[in-house]
């Protein structure tokens, strides 16, 4: 199927399938043709898929963001509370304002220790890294 130019136009004529042809014709031909016209250059489903998880693995190892270790031990003293009865809270735990479902997380990992009597310091430091 050859495809109509205006005669100012530049550059080559667009993909086989881009662009020219109405839906009825496409529909006709038994193709499926997008609405879009760049959503031939991402092609199906799967390939966007890993597009992304791709860019997302790559933004993951190389963007540096900013660390803050109190989120981490607020989160982990709250667990060993949880779980051993002592340990220090800040205020925020005190007055109700943080959630207890992320130290939940830990509290359960420093169970299964506890119940297994393996809750020495060197198996404790290995769980929170």
């Amino acid at each position: 199927m050859s495809h109509r130019r205006r005669p100012n136009a530049a550059g080559p004529p667009p993909p086989e399938g881009i662009g020219g042809s109405s839906t009825a014709e496409a529909s006709s031909t038994g193709e499926e043709r997008p609405d879009l016209p760049w959503a031939w250059a991402l092609g199906s489903e799967r390939r966007v898929l890993a597009l992304a998880l791709a860019f997302r693995a790559a933004n993951a190892l190389l963007v540096r963001t900013y660390f803050n270790p109190d989120e981490h031990w607020q989160c982990l003293e709250v667990a060993h509370r949880i779980v051993f009865g002592y340990g220090h809270l800040t205020w925020e735990w005190k007055r109700g304002l943080r959630s207890y479902l992320h130290p939940f997380i830990f509290a359960a990992l420093y169970k299964i220790l506890s119940l297994l009597h393996l809750d020495s310091p060197w198996f404790m430091i290995r769980n929170e890294a």
